[in-house]
């Protein structure tokens, strides 16, 4: 099976989360993906905490430029329309980010990997780990 890491996955690996790290060492890395979302939260991150930045960017450059980012298909943005729509119209939104690293893990048919399973699981056909607490 394949894996999309969520961006607090990314966190996890940063700060070294034990269970983060041995999960991460025990996969093949061509089994592990991020979604195009990723980068952008993470450099965002990395923006607002600059004094936090200089400490760890060269670590999360090594660790981004390690994993195959998987762009957007076509059908991504309806997908993600359809889904977050349904979720606010049944009083359980979702994040618009949050559903957009979504789809990219059920159109691929990977595993989210996510310590923020609260927030996902509401999203339907979405197979979700939490490396964090295994």
């Amino acid at each position: 099976m394949s894996y999309l890491l969520d961006t607090c996955v990314v966190s996890d690996f940063v700060k070294g989360e034990e269970n983060t790290l041995k999960r991460l060492k025990s996969s093949l890395p061509s089994k592990i993906f991020i979604s195009s979302i990723t980068p952008m939260e993470v450099k965002y991150g990395l923006a607002v905490n600059p004094q936090r930045a200089i400490k760890i960017q060269g670590l999360i450059k090594t660790f981004l430029n390690s994993i195959t980012i998987l762009p957007f298909t076509s059908e991504a943005p309806e997908q993600a329309a359809q889904i977050r729509s349904s979720l606010k119209t049944a009083g359980t939104p979702v994040g618009a980010y949050d559903v957009l690293i979504a789809v990219a893990a059920i159109t691929n048919n990977f595993i989210l990997v996510t310590s923020n399973v609260r927030e996902f699981q509401r999203v339907p056909n979405l197979q979700i780990e939490n490396w964090r607490s295994s």
